[in-house]
């Protein structure tokens, strides 16, 4: 069975405050949760700093669901949707999804 992997790399705006940058970390690390984890098709989530910020990505965003309406479910989500409305004036951030063709 396919799983969709879903990455996401963020970068902040260099006048992000860093109270502004905790603060959404601090929201990554419970939105799995928040969003119904694996009841809602969850099936593997991990937000963490970047160990390389030579390209100037600051989180990196890994994320495996049990399908596209999985994501899509995710996406709606009031509380995926808080964070991104923060983002959007404080980020950039660029989206890759796969398919895997074996379970995880």
């Amino acid at each position: 069975m396919d799983r969709l992997v879903h990455v996401v790399l963020i970068s902040f705006k260099p006048e992000t405050p860093e109270e502004t940058k905790q603060w959404i970390y601090q929201k990554y690390q419970t939105l799995e949760q928040d969003c119904g984890s694996k009841d809602a098709g969850i099936l593997y989530w991990r937000v963490q700093e970047n160990l390389d910020l030579r390209k100037g990505v600051h989180l990196v965003e890994v994320a495996v669901y049990t399908d596209n309406d999985a994501l899509q479910a995710f996406r709606n989500h009031p509380k995926h949707k808080e964070i991104t409305d923060v983002l959007r004036d404080v980020a950039d951030w660029q989206v890759g999804d796969i398919t895997c063709p074996f379970p995880l």
